[in-house]
């Protein structure tokens, strides 16, 4: 993904860049580093919990959301350290080579989700467009996961370390940023559109028994959930993508195009999970039993105080039956 977002936050030249900016763009970090974290989280807790789910399948969506949480968990507080120090103008809050670090993982995770995505569609469309193939077991999907987790950390920290090396290499790292952002996303574009061909084609056919239409309708809810994903990539990667390639802007400009791409570490788990019926179904039915826990909890508790309270009231105002009545 991107190497130049972390490395442009500490550079104090140019413009100024508005307060209610810088300020936004703060609220905002740790909006992704929460909401992200839990919905990711979220997502690999249905993935991992699914009984339907093969295991070589949740291999790979762990490859997607996996890493999109770290990159909330873990990178997040480094972009809020940078941009408190923008606000506060102390250029010493948080060092180059602190950056850079934080630059290389963030570069490397971003990387392998959208990679995933990639893979993800590909073994989706194989197994629609030639349904005699062997299945992907968990040792291919391991060693998939793997070769791409590889090239990400490679690539990642390759474009990094030209960055830091000198800026004539910029024209360079921009190539290969559009190449590591536009092929995956081709890939995967291409790897749906076949899906959907193929599967409309081939719906009755598909249909003609019933294990082979529930086969079917378990394949629909698992393409569009990940179509979903990827489309939510595409609506905030592709500004992002074209902003890397217009040069060098203003700081504002680059918060602005940086805030609108990383809102997608937020969205993407959530959109998973609200567009796989299974998913939001066993959400909403955890959802409901702790509510209705919770709400249990609280009127036991209710009713013991009233109880409580009643019996506290009869002995501070003992009943006068039997009592002999002195003022005759």
């Amino acid at each position: 993904m991107n190497t130049t977002d972390n490395n442009t936050l500490l550079d104090f030249g140019g413009p100024p860049t508005p307060a209610a900016l810088l300020w936004f763009a703060l609220v905002h970090c740790y909006c992704v580093l929460v909401i992200g974290t839990l919905g990711n989280a979220l997502a690999l807790w249905c993935v991992g919990t699914c009984g339907k789910t093969r295991r070589p399948v949740k291999v790979l969506l762990f490859s997607v959301f996996l890493p999109a949480l770290l990159v909330c968990l873990l990178t997040r507080p480094v972009i809020g350290e940078a941009l408190i120090s923008l606000i506060t103008r102390d250029p010493h809050r948080v060092s180059h080579m602190v950056i850079n670090i934080n630059s290389a993982v963030y570069s490397s995770l971003a990387s392998t989700e959208l990679v995933s995505i990639a893979a993800v569609a590909v073994v989706r469309a194989v197994s629609v467009l030639s349904p005699h193939v062997g299945t992907l077991e968990i040792g291919g999907a391991s060693l998939l996961v793997a070769t791409l987790c590889l090239y990400s950390g490679v690539s990642g920290a390759g474009l990094v370390a030209l960055m830091a090396i000198s800026d004539a290499y910029m024209v360079l790292v921009t190539i290969l940023f559009f190449i590591n952002t536009t092929m995956p996303a081709v890939i995967t574009a291409v790897a749906y559109i076949l899906m959907i061909v193929t599967v409309q084609r081939n719906k009755r056919r598909l249909a003609a028994s019933q294990q082979q239409a529930k086969s079917v309708s378990s394949m629909d809810q698992a393409t569009r959930a990940m179509l979903a994903v990827f489309l939510s990539n595409l609506v905030f990667g592709v500004p992002h993508t074209i902003y890397h390639l217009m040069g060098k802007l203003p700081l504002y400009m680059s918060i602005i195009f940086h805030v609108l791409f990383s809102t997608h570490f937020m969205v993407d788990p959530l959109v998973f999970v609200w567009f796989n019926n299974n998913y939001r179904t066993r959400v909403q039915s955890y959802v409901q039993k702790v509510t209705h826990s919770l709400s249990s909890q609280a009127t036991s508790s209710t009713v013991q105080y009233s109880t409580t309270s009643q019996s506290d009231n009869h002995r501070h105002h003992p009943s006068t039956n039997g009592q002999v009545d002195t003022n005759v």
